[in-house]
């Protein structure tokens, strides 16, 4: 049996055995003036007249005056290749609900100042968030799967193929409301060595392989990808699959930040002698976000010292579970999957660099969003006063102190 020594996050060594079995406020960030998403190239927003004035958008159109991305000009002009403009209101419904959490705060009024002042809530309007997430889909996760899903916290499992990653149990972690995640075929490095399963298959098949592992459990899509060894290598392959990666240093996520979303840091469980505890390890990094305004992520491996899967830095598995237990506890820190608070940072970053365009008395903002952006995300959003509108529809205010945008819609109307 291989026994290749590795770690996915902070890349200290470890095995794994294949058996089968600067702080942000927690204020929203104003809209309006003009910017880029500092974090990727690929985050293209349109610009002033840079999109339809109703939510069209054009298949290949160029962008309006200052715009970028595939938005249509005014009026969603179909686009180079002539194709008729798509309007996504014919494919979606505005004004439901999202899946997000609701926030802490409740009996918030309605706005009824003056009509503007869009803003974008941080962290949904919680005060940080956290993401759990568990490599390697070892045997001590399986084992203990059901202790970790009653928490109520939505967690991401990076899964490679060769380890417990056929067990049957992933397919009820979805339906549970988890996350797969890519992390590889083989788990091995970027240019093919310290492969802790099969034979490398290079970086493309190493990745497509692993999506379509995947998505046979029924993951519809797979937009966030966990570096093996945390190797930076795989950088590039990452960003033409993937919106979100997980990199390899401790840190945290600012609110509207300049994070490299393919970089992403976490906290990996640390190897003192009897593991990590909550009170003394994971309790803090909950404060922290808590405190900070911040978006942090926690990795764990083994989840039990008692069964030899060879993840690494193994946690007792009461301190993991009381780790998840104090954050849901707090009631006021967002814990939730990869994509889903990653989703919401990148969507918000999008839309703060977006000019909105007059359009008569009201104000309307469009938005192209970044590559692998997942269907179905939604923003939380506040204004100063005046009727929120997508596609033609007055949004519901939310007493929790919010409307819910549909990012999918690609517009919103700010009216009297």
């Amino acid at each position: 049996m291989l026994a290749t020594l590795y770690v996915a996050c902070a890349d200290p060594p470890k095995k794994i055995n294949k058996g089968g079995g600067g702080a942000a406020g927690t204020a929203g960030m104003p809209l309006g003036e003009a910017g880029q998403d500092e974090s990727a190239g690929a985050d293209a927003v349109g610009g002033k007249g840079g999109s339809s004035g109703n939510g069209g958008m054009s298949d290949g159109g160029a962008a309006g005056e200052g715009g970028a991305g595939e938005e249509g000009g005014e009026g969603g002009a179909a686009g180079a290749s002539g194709a008729a403009p798509v309007d996504p209101c014919t494919t979606i419904t505005v004004g439901g609900q999202s899946k997000i959490p609701a926030a802490p705060k409740t009996g918030v009024a309605k706005p009824s100042g003056a009509v503007g002042g869009f803003s974008v809530i941080n962290w949904a309007g919680f005060k940080g968030a956290l993401s759990y997430t568990f490599d390697d889909s070892l045997q001590s996760q399986v084992t203990h799967y059901e202790e970790l899903n009653a928490i109520g916290i939505h967690v991401t499992f990076y899964l490679v193929n060769f380890n417990q990653g056929s067990n049957p149990i992933w397919v009820k972690a979805l339906a549970d409301g988890h996350e797969l995640g890519n992390h590889t075929v083989n788990h091995c490095r970027a240019d093919g060595t310290g492969c802790t399963g099969g034979q490398y298959r290079g970086q493309d098949a190493e990745l497509d392989d692993n999506t379509t592992f995947l998505k046979a459990k029924g993951e519809a899509g797979v937009y966030t990808f966990a570096t093996p060894f945390g190797d930076g290598a795989w950088e590039a392959a990452a960003s033409a699959r993937f919106l979100l990666a997980r990199g390899v240093s401790d840190g945290a996520v600012l609110a509207n930040g300049p994070t490299n979303p393919l970089s992403l840091p976490c906290h990996v469980s640390n190897g003192n002698v009897g593991g990590e505890t909550a009170v003394n390890g994971f309790n803090v990094v909950s404060d922290d976000v808590r405190t900070n305004g911040t978006w942090r992520t926690i990795l764990m491996h083994n989840v039990d010292p008692d069964i030899n899967d060879y993840g690494y830095n193994p946690v007792k598995l009461s301190e993991a579970l009381a780790a998840m237990t104090y954050t849901k506890n707090l009631g006021d820190v967002w814990a939730d999957t990869v994509v889903a608070i990653g989703s919401y940072w990148r969507g918000q970053k999008t839309l703060s660099a977006v000019q909105p365009k007059s359009v008569g008395n009201e104000k309307v903002y469009t938005w192209t969003l970044p590559e692998h952006f997942p269907p179905g995300q939604y923003l939380r959003a506040t204004v100063t006063g005046g009727k929120v509108k997508q596609c033609g529809t007055e949004l519901p205010w939310d007493d929790h102190g919010y409307y819910e945008i549909n990012l999918d819609a690609g517009s919103v109307t700010i009216s009297p």
